[in-house]
């Protein structure tokens, strides 16, 4: 986690350097050179070097609503080599640390059997890093079909929100310096972070309530 956040610092810091020092040259960019660029940013996102949410803000001031049309591939390709990262450097080892009967250990294993809003409420938010995620949910056993497709649903809104934003303004200074500068933008970072966190709570406290019930139905057989 450290070393994720220390990447994503530097990769946002480079990435918005060069946003600012090459902002003529940008606008003059043809389709296919965008198309090079998001590319490029399915590798940094995926590995941690670029944070996603910069990458629609600064695609939407320069692009627009056809930004969209560009993370509607990057984003897919992101997650799909963070997936494979994530599960070549885990190979198991986040479950295997944890007791087989500790709480957290069935917890996550409970968790398996509600992949889709658990992998949508972690990707809409704005709160937990998607390379982070890509780490976390294939080490719990999340299935690549359902991490893709629950993954884009889940980020898609705070993505919209995001090319939005970047559309708002004509100071990419501004922009970059203080993505959440307007009150619309706060109040949906706070709606999205309450909804993940109170969803994401619910689930844990669902799975717990689970394995409760299974122990005593297990020690009741015992005893019978």
């Amino acid at each position: 986690m450290g070393l994720l956040s220390i990447t994503s610092i530097f990769g946002s810091t480079l990435v918005t350097t060069l946003a600012i020092a090459w902002q003529d040259s940008l606008y003059t960019l043809s389709a296919s050179q965008w198309a090079w660029l998001f590319t490029a940013s399915s590798l940094t996102m995926a590995l941690a070097l670029t944070p996603s949410t910069l990458i629609a803000l600064i695609s939407g001031y320069f692009l627009g609503w056809a930004a969209f049309f560009y993370i509607l591939i990057s984003y897919p390709a992101a997650s799909v080599i963070g997936y494979m990262v994530g599960k070549s450097l885990d190979h198991g080892k986040l479950m295997n640390t944890l007791p087989t009967n500790s709480r957290i250990h069935l917890i996550l294993d409970e968790l398996k059997h509600h992949q889709w809003p658990l992998v949508i409420l972690t990707r809409i938010s704005p709160v937990l890093p998607f390379s982070l995620m890509n780490l976390v949910l294939p080490a719990i056993g999340v299935r690549l079909h359902t991490f893709l497709i629950a993954g884009f649903m889940g980020m898609l809104p705070r993505t919209l929100f995001a090319i939005w934003a970047g559309m708002q303004t004509r100071d990419l200074i501004s922009l970059l310096k203080s993505p959440t500068q307007g009150n619309l933008s706060v109040i949906f970072m706070v709606m999205v972070s309450i909804l993940s966190i109170g969803g994401l709570l619910y689930l844990a406290q669902k799975a717990s309530s689970t394995i409760m019930m299974k122990q005593a139905a297990i020690k009741e057989a015992v005893q019978e």
